[in-house]
């Protein structure tokens, strides 16, 4: 019998802090593995690899390691007013660049610009047989992209063009991103998107629109089918228990800023208070963003703040649950609600994957294309424009006819699921002509791309995957 030989995949950009982003990861490894008959290797490279690595050990996932996004480990960025330091950066950016162009021909350089941890990361791209730039919603204009793009620069020096994992992306209207993208996305063998407005969002920037592909969410992969079709096969509802969940978020990006955040809260508070004193629901706040605090983000303080408005004989029936859960545990936890009330997508998602129904709030064009997809369209609500009444009035609609819309929405998560798994097919020949020691040229106009580092305007700190 022939021996398959173990093939060793990088996953990039990812931000495992976020429970979302970590079942993505977990998605990917698991769709990889259905479309590889050998044994796979995961080098994850992550913003915060420590913690991450704390949150997801090794005893626990002993196929996946995870590191320094070297996009951040070897270059810098702007953190503070100190304007000389700043323009000092670009200038170490532009040496940095040419080291890595230049990385193995000489030791005494490597040893020079790179850190013992660097040049392991380093030959790890060397050695890989596929990268993949992990799923989610990073490259949009509300974030700054050039860790992204610098990353993607890293790729093409070693010769490694990356797989776009199931994204929502774009538009993208500042030249600067278009020119610095359309060579990542021309090298890429492979692009995988979400919805359609995002593949429309690669107009002009694709020579080979052949090789994008629209497909689900790739946590849809992680449902629960013998479970879905159980709950389906069975004619009559689940007994139900009594609680709801509930998922909410800041958003910096809310229409009127602080006020619309203040009608998004107050509509959330008319949605507990209706579901405690209406429906007679104990209500537990929970996300996917919460209980690591060295990430930027917890829901459980938004929550808090909600809960602590609440009319006493309300909020005896609610809790905040401020944990961190992985992906496992939350859906695990999820199976214990009669359904949820999801701001954040994958949350949402990962509730569905469970056969748990959901009523769905909008705070990006993602979770109104998904909203269409699984058919809660008619029921989504919008961060931007939410108001109380809508909320009460939607709520009301969606538990009066929860019984129909599990049907519903469960049969759309089984198609969900064979959509997601279906990048299996789609990845499977680049694993079988994945070859190691590879070695690239660098990005095409390579010269202009380590020109534009001079220019700190493109840098910040900002940057998420979700």
């Amino acid at each position: 019998m022939k021996t398959v030989p173990m093939k060793t995949v990088i996953v990039e950009n990812t931000v495992c802090l976020n429970t979302g982003d970590a079942a993505i990861l977990l998605a990917i490894r698991h769709i990889l593995k259905a479309a590889c008959p050998g044994e796979l290797r995961f080098q994850v490279f992550d913003s915060q690899p420590t913690v991450a690595s704390r949150l997801y050990p090794t005893q626990a996932y002993p196929d996946i390691e995870i590191r320094k996004l070297l996009a951040e480990s070897i270059f810098k960025y702007p953190y503070d007013d100190n304007r000389l330091k700043n323009l000092a950066k670009p200038i170490y950016n532009r040496l940095a660049l040419s080291a890595l162009r230049h990385y193995g021909k000489s030791r005494a350089l490597d040893e020079t610009m790179f850190s013992a941890e660097d040049r392991r990361s380093l030959d790890m791209y060397r050695q890989a047989d596929l990268v993949v730039t992990t799923g989610g919603t990073y490259l949009v204009e509300n974030y700054n992209l050039e860790r992204r793009l610098n990353q993607f620069r890293i790729d093409a020096i070693f010769g490694k063009d990356p797989v776009f994992f199931t994204q929502s992306l774009g538009p993208f209207d500042k030249d600067y991103n278009r020119r610095e993208l359309k060579p990542a996305f021309d090298r890429s063998p492979l692009i995988l998107l979400r919805d359609k407005r995002s593949h429309g969002h690669l107009d002009g920037l694709v020579d080979d629109p052949g090789k994008c592909h629209v497909v689900a969410d790739s946590v849809f992969a992680l449902a629960d089918k013998k479970r879905i079709e159980t709950l389906l096969a069975a004619g009559t509802p689940p007994a139900q228990t009594g609680r709801v969940g509930i998922s909410v978020r800041h958003w910096n990006y809310v229409n009127d800023g602080a006020n619309g955040m203040h009608r998004y809260m107050a509509s959330i508070r008319d949605i507990t208070t209706s579901l405690v004193r209406d429906h007679g629901k104990q209500v537990t706040f929970v996300s996917t963003c919460q209980g690591v605090p060295e990430y930027a983000h917890d829901d459980s303080k938004t929550a808090r703040a909600i809960v602590a408005a609440l009319d006493a004989d309300v909020a005896a029936h609610v809790d905040v649950d401020a944990g961190f859960h992985t992906p496992e545990q939350l859906m695990e936890l999820v199976k214990g609600f009669d359904f949820v009330v999801a701001t954040r997508m994958h949350m949402m998602i990962m509730s569905l994957c469970v056969g748990v129904p959901v009523l769905p709030i909008a705070y990006e064009f993602k979770t109104r294309e998904l909203a269409k997809r699984v058919g809660l369209a008619d029921l989504l609500l919008d961060i931007d424009t939410v108001t109380p009444e809508e909320a009460g009035r939607k709520l009301a609609a969606f538990a009066a006819d929860l019984d129909q819309l599990r049907t519903t929405t469960l049969a759309a998560v089984l198609e969900e699921h064979a959509s997601a798994m279906s990048a299996a097919d789609l990845v499977r020949p680049l694993l079988a002509d994945a070859s190691a020691d590879v070695t690239g040229d660098g990005l095409p106009r390579r010269d202009e791309g380590a020109a534009r580092l001079r220019n700190g305007d493109h840098e910040g700190e900002r940057h998420r995957v979700a």
